[in-house]
Parts: structure tokens; sequence; C-alpha cells
């Protein structure tokens, strides 16, 4: 769990003249920020209205919000970090594997109690969960951040808040370069590698599918008898194989490259067969104690800055207009790359179950 706290006084707030500057606190409390309004007083950020002032000073009275997510932790504060410089907002981060995120998120609304103001998660099983729970609030964001109709869902309950690749990763401590894996095939020859269980998240289910799919019943078959370590998230994956306790394995991107810009001795890589890309989804929750502060970081997130903030730590956009994603700096291949294996909604549930009986067979799980 990460949180990310500052105290702020609705009174910091001086609205001046037309692109002029909000001073509004930022964490800690003593020092202030500057963020742009325009001469309404509405938050534009990247030559975007976020919000309106009404809006805007609603948020600032709430002072933060709570994000529930199943995303790797680091990504996530990043992306927090990156929202408070730009709105002087601050975000709580409360991290959870989507699975049990899930059944947390289930059983507080159920009691009345959610602690989330926006909730952020993958796999269409659980969001169909979530969904028909009553979870999210449906929200409208504003009509010049041009939302792809693709990102949005039932009429705007929750939407795609970027798009997740996923990968391999080595520790280049124990792998000579001339040696390091560049192909799902080579992985199997990898000694004392990982992997992530099916039922983590809708990464992990999607990574499956594609294995099945593109590599077969057969590779899969062969990675389950390598014996490889087996983990309930990505996030320890990735730190095991930093520490050289695993050499190998698949790891989402922002995962990893997020590790490497710590200072892990890994080295990310795009397979030659290709990768699944998943849709990371997220909503405003119903009954959140700060609705405002949660429309915010939502247009904000919809956002062109918001947008790009994803792309920088390794994330496709939902508009490709802002970007294509680098890993290790180098740049990663379209969303209509043959090498980028996507799958809908509809395939996806109708394959989950039985893909994940069968790894979980495969595997001995």
């Amino acid at each position: 769990m990460s949180v990310h706290s500052k105290n702020r006084t609705a009174g910091l707030v001086s609205l001046i003249a037309a692109g002029s500057l909000v001073l509004a606190g930022c964490s800690g409390g003593d020092v202030a920020q500057e963020v742009n309004t325009d001469e309404s007083g509405a938050l534009v950020v990247g030559g975007q209205t976020i919000a309106d002032r009404e809006l805007f000073e609603a948020a600032q009275e709430e002072d933060s919000f709570v994000l529930y997510s199943g995303s790797g932790e680091r990504g996530e504060q990043l992306l927090l970090d990156q929202f408070a410089e730009d709105t002087g907002i601050t975000g709580k981060l409360i991290r959870v594997v989507p699975n049990r995120l899930t059944e947390r998120i289930l059983s507080e609304h159920g009691a009345g109690h959610l602690g989330a103001d926006v909730i952020r998660i993958d796999g269409w099983d659980l969001v169909d969960q979530l969904s028909t729970a009553g979870v999210f609030t449906p929200h409208t964001p504003p009509s010049e951040l041009e939302v792809p109709e693709a990102a949005i869902y039932e009429d705007g309950a929750y939407f795609t808040a970027y798009n997740r690749a996923y990968i391999m990763a080595y520790n280049n401590q124990l792998v000579e370069e001339e040696e390091a894996p560049t192909s799902w095939e080579d992985l199997l020859k990898v000694e004392s590698t990982g992997v992530t269980q099916v039922a983590a998240a809708g990464s992990t289910q999607l990574l499956v599918r594609f294995q099945f799919a593109e590599l077969g019943e057969e590779w899969v078959a062969k990675q389950a008898a390598t014996q490889p370590r087996v983990f309930d998230s990505v996030s320890p994956l990735t730190d095991s194989m930093a520490r050289g306790e695993i050499t190998a394995g698949p790891v989402v991107t922002t995962v990893g490259q997020t590790a490497v810009d710590s200072g892990a001795p890994l080295s990310l890589v795009a397979p030659e067969e290709g990768f699944p890309v998943n849709e990371y989804i997220f909503g405003m929750a119903d009954g959140g104690s700060s609705p405002s502060a949660a429309e915010v970081f939502t247009n904000w997130t919809l956002s062109e800055a918001g947008q790009a903030a994803a792309v920088a730590i390794g994330d496709y956009p939902i508009n490709a207009e802002v970007g294509i994603p680098k890993v290790t700096g180098v740049e990663m291949p379209p969303l209509d790359s043959p090498k980028v294996f996507r799958v809908s909604r509809e395939e996806y549930m109708a394959n989950f179950e039985a893909d994940g009986n069968l790894w979980e067979e495969l595997f001995g799980y």
C-alpha cells in the first residue's frame, strides 16, 4: 500500500486573469504549486479544460481522493504524482491484486462502506461483477477531451484508462546479453523462471489466452514442465527477478519499466512472436466521499495530459495520436501491428474459464 497525502486549505486559491496561475497546496502542506486556470477559473491542463470553476473548487475543498487499484504500485504512484503536479489535488493509493481487490470492493460496497472514490482494475469477468453490483457511477467527460467511443462503456459507467502489454524480462546480471531470450520459445530454455498465476488479473488471463491461441497448448505444457515459480502477482515476480531469485519471466510493461527506472538490473524484451495487450478499466465509485476530486482525476486520465503520462510509464494510450510507449528506450510496435495480440470482451469471456482450468491443470496449481 502506498499513501501519498497532503494538506491544503481552500483559502490558498487565488483566481486572477486569463491563463492565470492558481497556487494549490501539494504534498506536505507547506509547499505551494502552480496550476493553470482560464479567465473563468476553470482548470486547464495541456490546453484542455479538465474542470470548470465550480468542480475545481469543490475538488480542492475535498482535499484528496482514494484510488483502489489492481495496477502496479510504482506506476500508479507516478501517475498520481503527475496528476498532483498538474492539478494540485492528491490521491491516496490502495493497491491490491485485482481478484482480491474485487472481493474487497464487493464486500465494502455491500456493507455500504466502500472506501474508494475511483476504481482501476482489469479483467472483464471482474469488471462485470463490479458493474452488476452497481459499484460504478456514470460520468460524462467534457466533450473537448474527445474520448474515443471504444473507450467508453455502459454510457460512461467506466472507461478504458490505458492499454497494457505483457512482455518478457530477464536479470541482466545473471544472463549474458548474447544468451538473452528474445522469444517465447527462448524462455523455455532459461533456467529458474517465474510466472504469475492465471486468475490473478485480466492481464494474466489474456497472456494465457495469447499463449494457447498463438503459441499452442504444447508450448504451455513445456513451460509448465520447466517448473517455474508461481507468483500471485507480477509485482512480486518482478521484485524476485530483480533480487536474482529467478532469472526471467513474463512481466507487464509498466511494472518492468518502473523497476528498471528504480535501478533494478532487468532488461525488457518484446518477444519476436508477439505479445498480448490488455485494457485497464477505471471508473468513479458509487458513494465515494470525494466525488469532485474523483471527477477531476477521471477527466485528467482521459485527457491528452493523462494519456501522455500513461505512455511515459510504458502503456498504450486510448488515442493513438498521443504516442507509442517505449520500454528501456525502444519504441513498441503500434497497437494495430500483427505482433500485438488483442481480443474482444466477448472472446475474453468465452475463453477465460476454460483457459484458466487448463492452465491450472497443466501447472498443477
